[in-house]
This record gives C-alpha cells, sequence and structure tokens, in this order.
C-alpha cells in the first residue's frame, strides 16, 4: 500500500488538539507522515501539538511505524490556505485532510487505501457520525451519516440541491488534488464543498468506504457556525458559493439554475442575507439571477415549510434530521465498536494530559 499525507489545519487547538492526534497515531494502516499547519493560532496549540506527538511516541509499541511529523506555522489565512500549504509540503499518495477537533477510527486509513486501490476510484467516502466529546466520554447521536453509500444519480446535482459533503471522512488520491488545484483560499468555510465541485466537474470517480467511521464533534464552540457573528459570516460565504457554483458549472456546460434544489438554495441564501442584514448588492444580484430561471418566493416559502415539516416528522419517527442523500442509517454493531475503541483512547488521552 502506498504512503498516507495527513494535513490538519489547526487554530486554536490547544486543548482538542491531543485527542485528535491520537486519533491518527493509533491507525492499523499508519500514515506515512503528519502535517500539521498552525493557521497562526494565539495560543499555545503549536507546543500542544509537539507535546502530543511526544507523549504517543514515548508510549508507542515497539515496532510500530512512527510517520514523519511537522508543525508549518503560517499567519492566519484561513483553512483554505492552511491546506494548500499542507498539501505543497506533502508526498503522500493518498491525502486525508483532516479536522482538528474530529475523531477519526483506527481503521480509517486501511479501509478507504484498500477501496482505492480495489476500486481505482478517486475519493473515498466513509460513514461519520455527530456528537459530543466531554471529559474522555463520546456520545453519538443514534444514526450515521452516508451509512447507506452515497447520493444516488448525478453527485454533482446532488452537491448543489440537497447535500454537502465533510471532507475529514474521505480520502484523496494525489492526482485529482492535483488536478484541481486544492482548495479555493477566497471562501470560508465552504471552501470544501468548492473543491469537491471541482472534483467532480474534473471527472473524479467517488467510492464509499463502509467498514470505518469518522466522529464529528458538536460541542467545539469555536465552530463557525456556533455564534451570531459565525452565522453571519458562513451565511455571506455560502452565498459566494453558490454564486461562484453556478458560474463554474456554467463553464463545464453545465446549468444548476435548471434544478429547482439550486434555485431554492439561492432563494433561502437572499433571505438569510435580509436577517442578517448584508448589503452585498453584486451578491444579491447575482442570487436574483439564478432564481429568474422560475419559482415565485410563494413556491420557495411553501417548498421550505413542507420541508421543514417533513424533517421535523422524520426527527420524531427516527431521530434524524438529515435529508434523503446523507443516506442516513442506524449505528451498527461494528460501529459500536469502532465508537468503544475510540473512547479508549480518548480516555487513555485524559490520563496522559491529567
Amino acid at each position: 500500500m502506498s504512503g498516507i499525507s495527513v494535513i490538519i489545519p489547526v487554530y486554536n487547538r490547544a486543548g482538542l488538539i491531543g485527542e485528535t492526534l491520537r486519533s491518527l497515531l493509533s491507525q492499523s494502516l499508519s500514515a506515512e507522515e503528519i502535517i500539521v499547519v498552525d493557521d497562526g493560532s494565539t495560543d499555545d496549540t503549536s507546543n500542544a501539538t509537539f507535546e502530543a506527538f511526544d507523549e504517543w511516541k514515548g508510549g508507542n509499541v515497539k515496532g510500530t511505524k512512527v510517520p514523519e511529523f511537522k508543525v508549518i506555522r503560517q499567519g492566519n489565512a484561513g483553512p483554505a490556505k492552511a491546506r494548500n500549504t499542507g498539501f505543497a509540503a506533502s508526498k503522500g499518495e493518498f491525502i486525508h485532510f483532516f479536522d482538528s477537533d474530529d475523531l477519526a477510527a483506527p481503521n480509517k486509513h486501511e479501509v478507504q487505501v484498500r477501496i482505492l486501490l480495489e476500486s481505482g476510484a478517486d475519493i473515498a467516502y466513509g460513514p461519520w457520525v455527530k456528537g459530543q466529546i466531554d471529559e474522555g466520554k463520546f456520545t453519538p447521536e443514534n444514526h450515521v451519516l452516508q451509512q447507506r453509500g452515497l447520493p444516488k444519480g448525478d453527485l454533482v446535482k446532488a452537491l448543489l440541491t440537497n447535500w454537502s459533503v465533510v471532507p475529514h471522512a474521505c480520502l484523496f488520491r494525489r492526482s485529482i488534488v492535483e488536478k484541481v488545484g486544492g482548495f479555493p483560499e477566497h471562501l470560508f468555510g465552504t471552501e470544501d464543498q468548492m473543491m469537491f465541485l471541482n472534483c467532480l466537474l474534473a471527472g473524479a470517480r467517488g467510492v464509499h468506504s463502509p467498514g470505518t467511521l469518522e466522529l464529528y464533534r458538536t460541542n467545539d464552540p469555536s465552530k463557525i457556525t456556533a455564534s451570531g457573528e459565525g452565522q453571519k459570516r458562513h451565511v455571506v460565504n455560502w452565498a459566494h458559493f453558490l454564486v461562484d457554483a453556478d458560474m463554474t458549472c456554467q463553464q463545464h456546460g453545465i446549468s444548476p439554475r435548471e434544478w429547482f434544489g439550486f434555485r431554492a438554495r439561492s432563494w433561502e441564501a437572499l433571505q438569510d442575507l435580509d436577517i442578517f442584514r448584508v448589503d452585498e448588492q453584486n451578491l444579491r444580484m447575482a442570487l436574483q439571477m439564478i432564481m429568474e430561471r422560475g419559482g415565485s418566493s410563494f413556491i420557495y416559502k411553501l417548498h421550505r415549510a413542507a420541508e421543514r415539516k417533513w424533517l421535523g416528522l422524520q426527527s420524531r419517527l427516527t431521530g434524524s434530521r438529515s435529508k434523503s442523500s446523507f443516506q442516513s442509517g442506524a449505528i451498527t454493531e461494528a460501529q459500536q465498536s469502532l465508537i468503544k475503541r475510540m473512547r479508549l483512547q480518548l480516555v487513555a488521552s485524559s490520563v496522559s494530559c491529567g
């Protein structure tokens, strides 16, 4: 099996980076290298990162491969720039872009490398589950996203109408990342969606990789959507993503404006700009042009109300408000076992740091 490069953009994660690193250093298939890009942290993140790696290496079982490890420091420029910086310094054939506050199941790399080699695909996308991590304990939601595979049909259409991607649950071939030029640095918080769209438009083939799991932390107060200001910034960047996605697809002979779901998302983006009193006229005009293809405000309002009622009913019945494209399903016994193993890692991490 060929080498894996893990790239972790990090900003003010001194209290979390140890848990994240331990989940990556404990993989059944070791990475060739782990590159942490400190994006201008103002806390002790860089030192905490080195300490976490040294602690793991000091207690490492003899014979277990120790990845090359480096921390790159840069001025604060956002996650896209940080990921691109890490990628430029990497050498692996397979690239794992990981978030600094989440956890990977111990078989993540083994499962996804194997399926990429067997299938010849460019991107492996595995199941992931949201949950809270407190004092060494992970409490997952009662359903797993992407449990039953990727959305059916055209993935470009799915991505732009009723789906989104989390890159930390993916493993990319180096060649496709090089082909699209990495992450667009003018976007913040939606750069991962645009990068994935560019991959699909470049002909990338995705494959589902069951048998592994990612844990997505929901109780991190520094996530972009946590505060009012963060929500406003997300609204603006989401609107810019929709406009950029429309223009990029048009250049590839695809018109997302033909899809009701894309127009509905653009209408909702306009409503959100109003709620947060965002006065960017060029952005508003671009969204309005997308909506000119058809559909009145009444139709979009009716669609949103119906969708919310359906998701509310689904939540009461299954505990999940995820749209069908997320292919959610119940946690399996095998995944419960993986979560248990990760809980033990969390306990070990909290003890070593205590």
